[in-house]
């Protein structure tokens, strides 16, 4: 009997380095598998953070301005474009613009929510950044859609502007100009998490955005020179006719 315990122990120890190197390529694998996991969450994580970066550095700084440009452009002093569809210019260029940045920029403010989900933003202290975010997108999807059918509603019963044109104008330029800061804000907050934002980003935003915001800003002003000079015309004519 004791020889059979002494066989079964010799057995037993003999197989005692498989069993701890098995042990020991059982937590290699599975710490490189743990690590392969990670790196692919990784992936995808950076990924949602680019698109989110990507979509709404699209929809503040060139879609959002392009359709507030829109709405400006002398269309009907332009002899081949006068007499088309494009004389129409909220149906025809300012609405499909504003439509396909409005759907754009739901996906982005999905997607950044889901990032400030995961990296714990949106818990005390919120950061400037993701609050100016929310702000922005909740006041565009709240507002402006609303604004804007009530105005073209007006429009098309008498003619002329109502109330509603104008929140919807200064509500639009108030927003995109703060989603236009917002995105350097976002550049600022990816690098306080080690992310190294190229220095061409910043270059490409800030040249488009300075090229539209000042053609923008010099159709608005035409515009308004142009409105002035035509009502003064008109108070001429009143008074001569008088």
């Amino acid at each position: 009997m004791k020889v059979h315990a002494l066989a079964l122990i010799a057995l037993m120890l003999s197989f005692a380095p498989e069993i701890v190197f098995g042990q020991e390529v059982h937590d290699a694998l599975s710490a490189a598998e743990k690590q392969k996991r990670d790196y692919d969450t990784y992936i995808v994580f950076n990924r949602k953070r680019n698109a989110h970066a990507c979509i709404m550095s699209i929809v503040f700084i060139v879609l959002y301005p392009l359709g507030a440009i829109s709405i400006h452009l002398p269309i009907e002093q332009i002899p081949f474009l006068r007499n088309t569809y494009l004389k129409k210019k909220v149906m025809a260029i300012h609405a499909p613009i504003q439509v396909i940045a409005f759907v754009m920029m739901v996906g982005g403010m999905a997607l950044g929510i889901r990032i400030a989900h995961d990296l714990d933003y949106l818990n005390h202290p919120v950061h400037c950044h993701v609050a100016i975010g929310l702000l922005v997108v909740s006041t565009i999807i709240l507002f402006q859609p609303i604004m804007g059918i009530l105005q073209h509603r007006h429009f098309k019963k008498t003619g002329g502007k109502s109330i509603f044109a104008y929140l919807h104008r200064w509500i639009g330029r108030g927003a995109i100009i703060l989603g236009m800061v917002n995105s350097g804000l976002g550049f600022q907050l990816a690098e306080t998490t080690g992310v190294i934002v190229p220095t061409s980003s910043y270059v490409r935003s800030y040249v488009l955005l300075g090229v539209l915001v000042s053609f923008w800003f010099s159709l608005v002003v035409f515009d308004s020179y142009r409105a002035r000079q035509q009502k003064a015309t008109v108070n001429k004519r009143e008074g001569a006719g008088a």
